[in-house]
């Protein structure tokens, strides 16, 4: 994490703790505590309203704190257990996103609403962290309609081509994500699952929906067999 990111997570960090040493935001960041001084002076620099010393911990001055989100602590207990279930899959980037929203969230946060979400953590179990591919590039090609070009490892087959996909959603299924895709290698509808993707990179084209071949038509053509089989 740069530097400027760090100061923001830390300015949130303070929002959300009635004292912060400066050992345990070291220990958040994976930097030194020379580190965490340093970002510190930054802050009152700045004019962030921190008091305390080193050694004993550092605080917002009172009424300082930031405004309470208008949600409730189930509310906030819902959201929190997502982002946990979410990050047991996520990659690099993903995972930094998941965890930098989550402290924007409980730096806003009531005190029964974080008391709620702090027991969640010892209370609650997640899944074991399991390997599911470079999701953020997949998210963000999605996005964008970006092309990318894939190195797969194919179930069947159990070989490893390199091919160019229109990524068109993502979809999650038991332990698996699935990333249903126009293949211009095959020239036809794939489903690949993300955690078989070697490596994945933009090659700088951007598609154009097909007709007939876009996530809603997958959709409605699921739901219209689901139809046809309970009839």
């Amino acid at each position: 994490m740069t530097r400027l990111p760090r100061l923001l997570s830390l300015a949130l960090l303070f929002s959300s703790r009635r004292r912060l040493r400066a050992e345990d935001a070291a220990r958040q960041f994976g930097v030194s505590v020379r580190t965490v001084y340093r970002d510190i002076a930054a802050l009152e620099e700045a004019g962030f309203p921190l008091v305390g010393t080193p050694g004993d911990g550092y605080h917002l001055t009172s009424g300082a704190q930031l405004r309470p989100l208008a949600v409730t602590p189930e509310e906030a207990e819902a959201l929190v257990m997502a982002t946990r279930l979410l990050q047991a899959s996520a990659d690099g980037p993903l995972e930094h996103h998941l965890a930098s929203a989550r402290l924007k969230l409980e730096a806003a946060l009531t005190p029964d609403a974080m008391a709620r979400v702090k027991r969640q953590d010892v209370t609650v179990r997640v899944p074991d962290r399991f390997e599911a591919g470079p999701l953020s590039t997949i998210l963000d090609a999605i996005h964008h309609r970006h092309v990318l070009r894939l190195a797969y490892a194919g179930v069947r087959r159990q070989d490893t081509t390199e091919r160019d996909v229109e990524p068109l959603g993502l979809v999650r299924s038991a332990r698996f994500w699935l990333m249903p895709a126009w293949c211009r290698l095959r020239n036809d509808l794939r489903v690949f699952r993300s955690d078989r993707i070697l490596s994945a990179s933009a090659t700088g084209d951007v598609f154009t929906p097909r007709e007939g071949a876009t996530m809603e038509d997958l959709v409605r053509q699921h739901l219209e067999g689901d139809e046809r089989r309970g009839r």
